[in-house]
Protein backbone atom coordinates (compact mmCIF):
# COMPACT_ATOMS: atom_id res chain seq x y z
CA UNK A 1 0.00 0.00 0.00
CA UNK A 2 1.50 2.98 -1.00
CA UNK A 3 -0.67 6.31 -0.82
CA UNK A 4 0.03 9.80 -1.77
CA UNK A 5 -2.41 12.75 -1.00
CA UNK A 6 -3.34 16.58 -1.95
CA UNK A 7 -5.00 17.53 1.33
CA UNK A 8 -4.59 18.45 4.93
CA UNK A 9 -7.11 15.79 6.46
CA UNK A 10 -6.32 13.17 8.44
CA UNK A 11 -9.44 11.03 8.58
CA UNK A 12 -9.91 7.81 10.66
CA UNK A 13 -13.12 5.53 10.13
CA UNK A 14 -11.60 2.52 12.42
CA UNK A 15 -9.54 1.00 9.58
CA UNK A 16 -5.80 0.86 8.57
CA UNK A 17 -3.55 2.51 11.68
CA UNK A 18 -0.14 3.93 11.32
CA UNK A 19 2.84 2.32 12.73
CA UNK A 20 5.19 5.17 12.84
CA UNK A 21 4.78 8.60 12.38
CA UNK A 22 7.49 11.14 10.96
CA UNK A 23 6.71 14.48 10.15
CA UNK A 24 7.93 17.81 9.24
CA UNK A 25 5.18 20.40 9.91
CA UNK A 26 5.46 23.95 9.80
CA UNK A 27 7.68 25.53 12.42
CA UNK A 28 5.58 28.26 13.16
CA UNK A 29 8.19 31.36 12.44
CA UNK A 30 6.85 32.38 9.51
CA UNK A 31 9.62 31.70 7.58
CA UNK A 32 10.24 33.11 4.74
CA UNK A 33 14.10 33.22 2.87
CA UNK A 34 15.23 36.52 1.74
CA UNK A 35 18.84 35.31 0.74
CA UNK A 36 18.03 34.37 -2.58
CA UNK A 37 18.90 37.04 -5.47
CA UNK A 38 15.81 35.57 -7.65
CA UNK A 39 13.29 36.73 -5.73
CA UNK A 40 10.68 34.79 -7.61
CA UNK A 41 12.18 31.92 -6.65
CA UNK A 42 9.94 29.27 -5.44
CA UNK A 43 11.83 29.26 -1.89
CA UNK A 44 10.73 32.49 -1.51
CA UNK A 45 7.18 32.22 -1.06
CA UNK A 46 5.81 31.85 2.80
CA UNK A 47 5.01 28.63 3.91
CA UNK A 48 1.53 28.01 4.46
CA UNK A 49 0.48 27.66 8.14
CA UNK A 50 3.61 28.46 9.01
CA UNK A 51 2.05 31.24 11.35
CA UNK A 52 -1.29 29.13 12.48
CA UNK A 53 -0.60 27.04 16.17
CA UNK A 54 -3.90 25.89 16.00
CA UNK A 55 -2.89 23.63 13.18
CA UNK A 56 -0.59 21.66 16.14
CA UNK A 57 -3.12 21.85 18.88
CA UNK A 58 -5.75 20.08 16.38
CA UNK A 59 -3.15 17.79 14.50
CA UNK A 60 -1.68 15.89 17.86
CA UNK A 61 -4.97 14.03 19.17
CA UNK A 62 -5.60 13.40 15.58
CA UNK A 63 -1.99 11.85 15.10
CA UNK A 64 -2.70 9.85 18.36
CA UNK A 65 -6.09 8.25 17.04
CA UNK A 66 -4.40 7.53 13.86
CA UNK A 67 -1.33 5.73 15.38
CA UNK A 68 -1.41 1.88 16.42
CA UNK A 69 -0.43 1.27 20.66
CA UNK A 70 3.30 1.15 21.12
CA UNK A 71 4.24 3.05 18.32
CA UNK A 72 6.72 6.31 17.82
CA UNK A 73 6.06 9.58 16.69
CA UNK A 74 8.94 11.75 15.16
CA UNK A 75 8.14 15.18 14.51
CA UNK A 76 11.46 18.05 13.72
CA UNK A 77 11.03 21.62 15.06
CA UNK A 78 12.75 24.62 15.42
CA UNK A 79 14.79 25.52 18.36
CA UNK A 80 12.86 28.68 18.72
CA UNK A 81 9.25 26.69 19.23
CA UNK A 82 10.61 23.62 20.84
CA UNK A 83 8.35 24.54 23.94
CA UNK A 84 5.36 24.71 22.09
CA UNK A 85 5.54 21.42 20.41
CA UNK A 86 6.66 19.70 22.86
CA UNK A 87 3.87 21.01 25.13
CA UNK A 88 1.40 19.89 22.33
CA UNK A 89 2.90 16.99 21.57
CA UNK A 90 2.99 16.06 25.87
CA UNK A 91 -1.46 16.23 25.77
CA UNK A 92 -0.88 12.85 24.18
CA UNK A 93 2.27 11.20 24.01
CA UNK A 94 5.18 10.43 26.16
CA UNK A 95 8.39 12.54 25.04
CA UNK A 96 11.50 10.10 24.74
CA UNK A 97 14.28 12.22 23.59
CA UNK A 98 14.40 15.21 21.59
CA UNK A 99 17.06 14.88 19.23
CA UNK A 100 19.33 17.10 18.03
CA UNK A 101 20.27 17.01 13.98
CA UNK A 102 23.38 18.75 13.38
CA UNK A 103 22.92 19.99 9.69
CA UNK A 104 26.81 20.58 8.91
CA UNK A 105 26.70 23.96 8.15
CA UNK A 106 24.49 27.11 9.02
CA UNK A 107 21.92 28.91 7.99
CA UNK A 108 22.31 32.07 7.81
CA UNK A 109 19.63 34.65 10.09
CA UNK A 110 20.97 37.85 11.42
CA UNK A 111 24.32 37.86 10.36
CA UNK A 112 25.38 41.32 12.53
CA UNK A 113 23.14 40.38 15.79
CA UNK A 114 23.07 36.55 15.54
CA UNK A 115 24.79 32.94 16.05
CA UNK A 116 24.48 30.86 12.94
CA UNK A 117 22.18 27.82 13.39
CA UNK A 118 23.88 24.61 12.64
CA UNK A 119 21.19 22.47 14.23
CA UNK A 120 17.29 21.53 14.20
CA UNK A 121 15.56 19.49 17.10
CA UNK A 122 13.32 16.11 16.45
CA UNK A 123 11.13 15.40 18.82
CA UNK A 124 10.96 11.37 19.53
CA UNK A 125 7.37 10.85 21.47
CA UNK A 126 5.65 7.21 22.16
CA UNK A 127 1.97 6.24 22.22
CA UNK A 128 2.66 3.83 25.18
CA UNK A 129 6.22 2.38 24.71
CA UNK A 130 7.63 1.63 21.03
CA UNK A 131 10.65 -0.71 21.46
CA UNK A 132 13.56 -0.23 19.31
CA UNK A 133 14.08 -3.26 16.51
CA UNK A 134 17.14 -5.39 18.40
CA UNK A 135 19.06 -5.56 15.16
CA UNK A 136 19.56 -1.65 14.87
CA UNK A 137 22.32 0.19 16.96
CA UNK A 138 20.97 2.20 19.99
CA UNK A 139 22.08 5.56 18.88
CA UNK A 140 22.54 8.61 21.29
CA UNK A 141 20.95 11.84 20.88
CA UNK A 142 22.68 14.05 18.61
CA UNK A 143 22.64 12.98 14.85
CA UNK A 144 25.10 14.29 12.03
CA UNK A 145 23.27 14.20 8.65
CA UNK A 146 24.50 17.07 5.84
CA UNK A 147 21.28 18.89 4.89
CA UNK A 148 19.86 19.16 1.40
CA UNK A 149 21.08 21.43 -0.79
CA UNK A 150 21.72 22.15 -4.89
CA UNK A 151 20.62 20.06 -7.10
CA UNK A 152 18.69 17.44 -4.79
CA UNK A 153 16.67 20.22 -2.92
CA UNK A 154 13.16 20.14 -4.41
CA UNK A 155 12.14 22.11 -1.18
CA UNK A 156 13.33 24.60 1.15
CA UNK A 157 13.24 22.02 4.03
CA UNK A 158 13.99 19.12 2.37
CA UNK A 159 14.94 16.61 5.24
CA UNK A 160 17.85 13.84 3.78
CA UNK A 161 16.97 10.22 2.83
CA UNK A 162 19.55 8.76 5.17
CA UNK A 163 18.17 10.18 8.22
CA UNK A 164 14.95 9.19 7.60
CA UNK A 165 15.85 5.68 6.67
CA UNK A 166 17.31 5.69 10.15
CA UNK A 167 14.39 6.11 12.05
CA UNK A 168 11.84 3.87 9.43
CA UNK A 169 14.67 1.05 10.83
CA UNK A 170 14.99 2.07 14.52
CA UNK A 171 11.34 1.01 14.52
CA UNK A 172 9.41 -1.06 11.90
CA UNK A 173 9.97 -3.83 9.51
CA UNK A 174 9.23 -4.37 5.90
CA UNK A 175 5.22 -3.35 4.78
CA UNK A 176 4.68 -2.01 8.20
CA UNK A 177 3.09 1.31 7.84
CA UNK A 178 4.46 5.24 7.74
CA UNK A 179 2.33 8.17 7.78
CA UNK A 180 3.25 11.94 7.28
CA UNK A 181 0.57 14.33 7.17
CA UNK A 182 2.94 16.90 6.15
CA UNK A 183 4.85 15.24 3.16
CA UNK A 184 6.50 18.06 1.19
CA UNK A 185 9.21 16.66 -1.37
CA UNK A 186 7.89 12.90 -0.39
CA UNK A 187 11.49 12.61 1.72
CA UNK A 188 9.65 10.20 4.05
CA UNK A 189 7.30 8.11 1.21
CA UNK A 190 11.22 7.77 -0.06
CA UNK A 191 12.61 6.40 2.49
CA UNK A 192 10.35 4.00 3.11
CA UNK A 193 9.86 2.78 0.08
CA UNK A 194 13.35 2.23 -0.40
CA UNK A 195 12.89 -0.02 3.21
CA UNK A 196 9.97 -2.08 1.41
CA UNK A 197 7.30 -0.07 3.92
CA UNK A 198 4.21 1.12 2.98
CA UNK A 199 3.47 4.80 3.55
CA UNK A 200 0.09 7.35 3.63
CA UNK A 201 1.01 11.09 3.40
CA UNK A 202 -0.62 14.39 2.73
CA UNK A 203 0.45 17.53 1.11
CA UNK A 204 -2.09 20.42 0.67
CA UNK A 205 0.84 22.24 -1.75
CA UNK A 206 -0.01 21.54 -5.09
CA UNK A 207 2.93 22.21 -6.54
CA UNK A 208 5.18 20.56 -3.95
CA UNK A 209 2.88 17.60 -3.80
CA UNK A 210 3.13 17.59 -7.82
CA UNK A 211 7.20 17.44 -7.62
CA UNK A 212 7.18 15.52 -4.36
CA UNK A 213 5.03 12.42 -6.62
CA UNK A 214 7.18 12.96 -9.64
CA UNK A 215 10.13 12.76 -7.26
CA UNK A 216 8.64 9.24 -5.68
CA UNK A 217 7.39 7.75 -8.90
CA UNK A 218 11.17 8.44 -10.39
CA UNK A 219 12.31 5.90 -7.11
CA UNK A 220 9.65 3.59 -7.62
CA UNK A 221 11.01 3.32 -11.37
CA UNK A 222 14.41 2.32 -11.00
CA UNK A 223 15.06 -1.45 -10.81
CA UNK A 224 18.06 -2.45 -8.60
CA UNK A 225 20.10 -5.66 -9.63
CA UNK A 226 18.87 -7.20 -6.74
CA UNK A 227 14.41 -7.23 -8.18
CA UNK A 228 16.57 -8.06 -11.63
CA UNK A 229 18.60 -11.08 -10.12
CA UNK A 230 15.18 -12.24 -8.23
CA UNK A 231 12.72 -12.12 -10.83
Amino acid sequence: MSTVLSGCAICYGGGVLADCVITDPPYLINYQTRHRQNRQDKFCKPIANDNNPQLIIDLIPLLYDVMKDNTPLYMFCNADKVDFFKQQIETRFTIKNIIVWDKGNHTAGDLGAQYGKRYEFIIYANKGRAPFNPDVPRYDDVWAFPRVTGNEQIHQNQKPIPLLQRIVKQHTKPHDIILDPFMGSCSTAVAAHKLQRDFIGFEIDKDEYDAGVKRLNAERAQVSLFDIFNL
